[in-house]
């Protein structure tokens, strides 16, 4: 389905001559598994004009789906039909399956190849030959969105392993062809920054503007915001460094008998999905050693994110919390910024943006609620946060939470 429609069988294409029935195969293996009501079939195969019979119609055409059908049954009748038996058979899933894969491997050449091989699948517009371009925009909204997403995760994994220069032919014609969309200006400003371009990537952001503000009338992010003020600057952190900040406390050596906990939890943080970090939370009574187990556990998987590992203990040597705008001072400098907005707020999104396209472990320490770590917390799927607390941090999201005694 990710350009004209097909079926194939045992190595061969499965003949579908009539539009409206690719395009009911396309509707219902959209959503496998799951009942499609007719009217909204009825509507989709005929937008403009109906047959005299509609429903009729529609019952003609599945009738002649599932003779073709062999491996997948067509269910339903009056009042709406589903597909069921291809969960993983389509190149919908496998796209998607794919760009999940690619999400959660620290090897960025690895994780580049699965993305290649995911937007390889597609072959031109999903559904291209089966409906107008108004109801093709109505289906695919989302998965136009996610190809765009995983195109836009491969440039930011190509200029993360260096090819800033060998990119800048292709960033060209996707900016040309998509003038609005930040993060494929936000990957073209960079590669020409880090190609010794620094006026041309400031141009690109000027012709993003100016095209935001005349077809959208809207402005840019805070994200492609911050990455221009950061090549004003030449900001160090936007240089291609190999190694990223160490910033982890020595490994407590008086730590023993944890090795199965430390293993779990290692899996724990493995288990990254959906794009966004893994968050773990130790949980515990003062002086049980969740700080030790942390920081042990920091260091066992450092290979795993060669963008840095950050350590900041959100209270000072009083046990007073350290200001929020303070602590994340900490973790740009350490990150190579050397200059700040004022606000909490530009400087959480700074923090986001500086992270994109890097694997970072951050490390926070004695957090007394999720509040306080939720201006800290990153965007980018490829990060985790390990947080020690007294008590579990309720109400942040996705976090997986374990008591140490």
């Amino acid at each position: 389905m990710l350009g004209p429609v097909e079926v194939w069988a045992d190595g061969r294409k499965v003949e579908l001559k009539r539009r409206q029935e690719r395009l009911l195969l396309a509707v219902l293996l959209l959503e496998p598994g799951k009942a499609v009501p007719t009217d909204r079939l009825i509507g989709l195969l005929w937008p403009e004009e109906q047959p005299g019979n509609p429903r009729r119609a529609l019952q003609v055409y599945a009738s002649r789906l599932r003779a073709v059908l062999t491996d997948a049954e067509l269910v339903g009748g009056a009042h709406g039909y589903a597909i069921e038996g291809t969960a993983g058979r389509t190149d919908v899933e496998k796209f998607a399956a794919l760009v999940e894969q690619a999400r959660v491997l620290p090897d960025l050449q690895r994780r580049r190849e699965v993305l290649v091989e995911a937007l390889t699948l597609w072959r031109g517009p999903a559904l291209a030959d089966v409906a107008s371009e108004d109801v093709r925009r109505r289906l695919c909204a989302a998965l136009d969105e996610s190809r765009w997403a995983a195109q836009e995760e491969r440039l930011r994994t190509e200029l993360a392993l260096g090819h800033h220069q060998e990119l800048l032919p292709e960033l060209a014609e996707l900016t040309s062809a998509e003038p609005t969309r930040e993060g494929l200006a936000a990957a073209r400003m960079l590669a020409l920054y880090r190609s010794g371009r620094q006026a041309d990537a400031l141009a690109v952001y000027a012709d993003l503007v100016r095209h935001l503000s005349e077809e959208l009338g809207v402005e840019p992010g805070q994200e492609v915001r911050h990455l221009q003020v950061a090549m004003l600057r030449q900001d160090g952190s936007l240089s291609l460094t190999e190694a990223g900040p160490q910033d982890l406390p020595a490994d407590d050596e008086s730590l023993v008998g944890r090795d199965e906990l430390l293993a779990e939890l290692s899996e724990v943080l493995a288990r990254k999905g959906n794009g966004v970090p893994s968050v773990l939370c130790l949980f515990g009574a003062a002086g049980v050693g969740k700080s030790a187990i942390a920081v042990r556990l920091a260091h066992r998987l450092a290979e795993q994110y060669p963008g840095g590992r950050l350590f900041v203990r959100l209270q000072d040597v009083e046990g007073e919390p350290l200001p929020t705008a303070t602590v994340l001072a900490r973790l740009l400098g350490s990150l190579g910024v050397k200059a700040f907005p004022d606000s909490l707020e530009e400087r959480s999104a700074l923090l986001r943006s500086t992270l994109a396209g890097r694997a970072v472990l951050l490390v926070f320490d004695d957090v007394r609620n999720a509040g306080r770590l939720r201006p800290l917390m990153p965007a980018e799927g490829r990060c985790a946060v390990i947080a020690t607390s007294r008590d579990p941090l309720l109400g942040l999201e996705d976090a997986i939470h374990r008591e140490i005694g």
